[in-house]
């Protein structure tokens, strides 16, 4: 049995899987994520968890890596 070939793309969005990983199971990004639901929430935002959620990914993730890196990650 042969096992699947990764290619560069799947190298890649494995990368990118892996930061994510990282970044949410980080204090950091659990205390923003709470911090923001509780200011979304406060100011009545619809699905405000979740659009925590998203806005402290995208912070903390533009904070920890290289712009160059980003756009090699993101890259098609």
């Amino acid at each position: 049995m042969e096992l699947p070939k990764a290619d560069d793309y799947d190298r890649r969005l494995s990368l990118l899987c892996q930061h994510v990983a990282t970044i949410c199971c980080s204090n950091e990004f659990k205390k923003l994520h709470k911090e923001m639901s509780r200011i979304y929430r406060r100011n009545g935002l619809r699905d405000a968890t979740r659009i925590a959620f998203q806005d402290s990914l995208f912070s903390i993730y533009l904070e920890q890596v290289q712009p160059e890196a980003g756009e090699e990650l993101l890259s098609p």
